[in-house]
């Protein structure tokens, strides 16, 4: 370029930044779109890493210690769950607010746009204000009270405290009763948000505010107004219950009839920080729940089964819950009958490992590919029955009873499963459900139940419920209006639910956080096949309905934003 500049001319080195965006280009017709996609972009990070799994599926009553930490969310440990150390929650704020002000920044610039339609720009503010919601009510279920941020920042600003969680609730109900007017029915591409899922997420926004300190004389009844406006339109939106829960989260169906919201994924590290290493936007759901089946006799890692991350084991009481019971709560499934009633168990988690590499880890070169390597029968199994797996042919496969689960070896929750992946550690990129039609039931089932009406409530359970029926069980599975409590509806969302980012924001919504983790999410315990279980019910405070507030975000603004109690 030196040697040139003598003999070529000026025009030659004059800069047009094409790569170079700046606040105006949300002005233009491609800016707005890539702003409206980069708002989206932000879900694949709350809903696909550790962090989104952390934060709403650990310390709960499904999941006890898997092998690594998770920022002291998992047992409440006082030295990791603080202001400085806590980094899933502290991610969660800064990518919260990250997309809430390029939402802000499209909102600005979208109505003056030229050359987009009337109806184009309608359509990408509508879903932009619903995608803000999302995010803003991701905020206040962690946070309490939060900034409110309804402005575009593009300077440096210091000058930012927290809203009341009134101002923060009735941002979120306007931004969702507004997409609602305008948005499409049906997503124009897949991942886009719709009608139905402004419906479903100001039903489930009504239910949240219900128990909070902001909330109204009304909310049960919207909740149960818009959940039930969904659930009768649904054919309007193209939605429908899968037929079998097997299919909810088939490999290629992420995009099916049941689902209302979720987050695209793809395999370009450019744009979706695939790293593995830091909170990005790479898809782990797979590896989270997922024992080290590589270490077990007979078997190696492979592209198959996935990569163990071995994050979160299940508690007993979520193995357990899959049981069928009276209305006493007593069994009516023993032995090898167990959880063959209910067949979401049986479809969602996984329970065999098969033979891949015989002889491997101290195994057998006898073993057979494709025979089975590794058992978890969900039972303690007679002497008998044990001595008759040890004396088979050719050889033993190892039996994992639940007294011997521990943080590496459980069953695996399968919903994530993701086999078109490039190589065994490779991340998957298929889509994760965030929001979908079986939870629009039971939001309506608990709406109703605190309005009184528990005839309601039950048919609505009742759907979910008919649907994980084995052939020829519909009847056993129904219940009566007799038996709807919150903790049954608890119980019924573990079922329906697990592992899909809302227990923790299940068990704080309904005052049951402290009850059922100190009831359910098991002691440590130090077995002969390791260790199981976690500190969580010792651990637990009354403040742990409430996530610390980064201590970054309190020095940057000299204090202005407060820290929640007890951090």
């Amino acid at each position: 370029m030196l040697l040139g500049a003598g003999s070529c001319s000026k025009t030659i080195l004059d800069e047009n930044p094409q790569s170079i965006l700046t606040p105006g280009f949300l002005a233009t017709p491609q800016g707005v779109e890539a702003g409206v996609t980069g708002v989206y972009s932000g879900l694949r990070q709350l809903y696909g890493n550790d962090s989104g799994f952390f934060t709403t599926e650990a310390g709960t009553d499904l999941w006890t210690n898997g092998i690594t930490s998770s920022s002291g969310l998992n047992d409440y440990n006082t030295s990791d769950l603080t202001p400085v150390n806590a980094g899933a929650t502290s991610f969660i704020w800064s990518l919260s607010y990250q997309y809430i002000n390029t939402a802000n920044g499209v909102l600005k610039y979208a109505p003056t746009v030229q050359g987009l339609s009337a109806a184009r720009i309608q359509q990408l503010i509508a879903e932009t204000k619903l995608l803000r919601a999302q995010y803003y009510f991701v905020l206040v279920q962690h946070f309490g009270d939060v900034p409110l941020m309804q402005s575009f920042v593009d300077v440096p600003t210091k000058d930012i405290t927290r809203a009341p969680q009134a101002d923060v609730y009735k941002a979120i109900i306007a931004d969702l009763t507004d997409a609602m007017n305008t948005i499409a029915d049906k997503p124009a591409q897949p991942g886009r948000v719709t009608r139905a899922t402004a419906l479903h997420l100001l039903a489930k926004v009504y239910l949240t505010r219900a128990t909070s300190s902001a909330k109204d004389a009304s909310d049960y009844a919207n909740a149960a107004k818009y959940a039930k406006e969904l659930i009768d339109n649904q054919s309007r939106y193209g939605l429908g219950l899968e037929a079998d829960p097997a299919k909810v989260f088939e490999e290629g169906n992420e995009n099916g009839k049941e689902v209302i919201m979720n987050a695209q994924f793809n395999g370009d590290a450019t744009f979706s920080r695939v790293d593995g290493f830091t909170f990005g936007g790479e898809n782990v759901a797979g590896f989270n729940f997922r024992s080290r089946y590589d270490l077990l006799p007979n078997m190696v890692r492979d592209i198959n089964n996935g990569r163990p991350f071995a994050r979160h084991s299940v508690t007993h009481y979520l193995e357990d819950s899959y049981i069928l019971r009276n209305a006493s709560g007593a069994p009516q499934e023993s032995g090898k009958s167990l959880r063959t009633t209910d067949t979401r168990y049986g479809k969602w988690f996984t329970t065999v490992y098969r033979v891949n590499a015989p002889g491997n880890n101290s195994g057998s070169a006898k073993a057979v590919i494709g025979d089975t390597a590794v058992w978890y029968p969900g039972r303690e199994l007679s002497a008998a029955e044990l001595a008759r797996i040890a004396n088979r042919q050719p050889v033993a496969y190892r039996v994992i009873q639940p007294s011997q689960y521990t943080t590496e070896y459980f069953p695996t929750l399968n919903k994530f499963d993701s086999r078109n992946r490039a190589s065994v550690n490779g991340f998957s990129t298929r889509p994760n459900i965030v929001y979908r039609l079986a939870e629009t039931y039971l939001i309506a089932a608990e709406a109703y139940f605190y309005l009184g009406d528990a005839a309601q409530a039950a048919k609505y359970l009742n759907v979910v419920r008919e649907r994980a029926a084995a052939a020829g069980k519909t009847t056993q599975m129904d219940i009566t209006a007799s038996q709807v409590n919150i903790d049954f509806i608890l119980d019924e969302r573990a079922r329906e639910l697990a592992g899909e980012f809302t227990r923790w924001y299940d068990l704080k919504r309904t005052g049951k956080l402290l009850d059922r983790v100190k009831a359910y999410n098991p002691p440590l315990t130090r077995l002969a096949t390791g260790i199981y279980g976690s500190n969580a019910a010792i651990n637990i405070q009354p403040y742990h309905v409430l996530r610390p507030i980064p201590q970054t975000e309190i020095d940057r603004t000299s204090g202005k934003i407060t820290q929640n109690p007890g951090y």
